[in-house]
């Protein structure tokens, strides 16, 4: 009779439950499910890059993030990590900004960017480029939780759909003060004359920074306004008026100056038969001409030039220009190309 089985059957029993325990703890370990398919996503996004005309792309997947950098995708979950590229085109993803995320689901442009498109100060196109560079910065690069659809989409917008209003520019030379020649003793019926232009204001008016020079010719009166018994030889020699001046709107948009046209030359004279003497330098003779011409330093605005004359019984005279408002865009921005038509597009991809 053996007495010793038992026992023997009694330790085979704990080590076999022991390797079950630990097989299972192996089985346990073991991932049950495949990686995410990273080569379906990009073959999902080339599907709208690729495409003939704008169009979009859908597709499921079972990834919990998915990482987007340039040409470059990567798909994680709890079973492991996939990567892929994309031939063609930079990719942008687009969490986190509304607009793009809309366009990416197949919003029009029209309406995500409506505000834009109705102010005239506004640029759609411009906005819609920030927006666009600001999510590449932003997103690509970063792991980004995923919610089970990648959404992938080829937008493409004429960067002339829409146009900034004009400007008006405005530049106003007013008569501020009247000519008062310095005068000693002079009967008004040896010499009365009639008021000229002792003064002008210049004001610019017109977008920040913009700048404005005028440049006013003529010339200073003379032995026209003097009286008949101031001899000959006493009048200086007739001398033509040139002045200039410059103006920079602020950023209130105006900016001002005052000229005082007066000649060089001086009348310094004793008349006659004791009627005093004359001491004087002379004002500008009827008309004076200006030209003005309005630049832009950044070269954003084109510039203007404009002409014209100033009496003094006409008080002031205005010249005014409406200034275009062109934007030009580069597309040096890696993720935004142009195309043969001389539009711009955009991959945007959201996952």
């Amino acid at each position: 009779m053996d007495l010793d089985a038992p026992a023997d059957a009694w330790y085979v029993y704990v080590a076999v439950a022991i390797v079950s325990v630990a097989l299972a703890g192996l089985a346990l370990g073991v991932s049950t499910g495949p990686p995410p398919d990273a080569e379906r996503a990009a073959t999902t996004i080339e599907g709208a890059t690729t495409s003939e005309y704008p169009a979009r792309a859908t597709a499921e997947h079972d990834a919990e993030t998915v990482t987007i950098d340039r040409r470059t995708i990567t798909m994680e979950n709890d079973h492991g990590t996939s990567h892929a590229s994309v031939d063609y085109g930079v990719v942008v993803p687009v969490r986190g900004n509304e607009r793009l995320e809309n366009l990416s689901a197949g919003a029009a442009f029209k309406d995500e960017y409506a505000e834009a498109l109705a102010d005239g100060d506004r640029h759609a196109f411009d906005e819609f480029q920030q927006d666009v560079e600001s999510a590449f910065d932003e997103n690509s690069g970063r792991p980004i939780r995923a919610d089970g659809d990648l959404r992938a989409r080829q937008v493409t917008v004429d960067a002339a759909v829409d146009e900034l209003d004009p400007v008006e520019e405005q530049l106003t030379i007013e008569v501020t003060e009247d000519w008062e020649p310095i005068l000693s003793t002079v009967p008004d019926q040896i010499w009365d004359p009639e008021p000229y232009i002792g003064a002008m204001q210049v004001t610019y008016t017109g977008p920040e920074d913009r700048r404005a020079t005028v440049h006013m010719d003529g010339e200073y009166r003379l032995s026209d306004i003097l009286p008949d018994a101031v001899p000959t030889p006493a009048v200086p020699d007739p001398e033509p008026l040139d002045e200039t001046a410059e103006l920079a709107a602020t950023d209130h948009g105006s900016a001002s100056t005052v000229i005082r046209p007066r000649s060089d030359g001086q009348i310094d004279i004793s008349l006659p038969r004791d009627f005093g003497r004359l001491r004087s330098s002379q004002p500008a003779r009827d008309p004076i001409e200006f030209t003005v011409e309005a630049t832009d330093p950044s070269g954003d605005l084109p510039s203007a030039t404009g002409s014209g004359e100033l009496e003094y019984a006409d008080g002031s005279v205005e010249w005014t220009n409406e200034v275009e408002r062109d934007m030009e865009f580069d597309h040096e921005h890696p993720a935004i190309g142009r195309n043969d038509g001389g539009n711009y597009y955009v991959t945007l991809v959201a996952v």
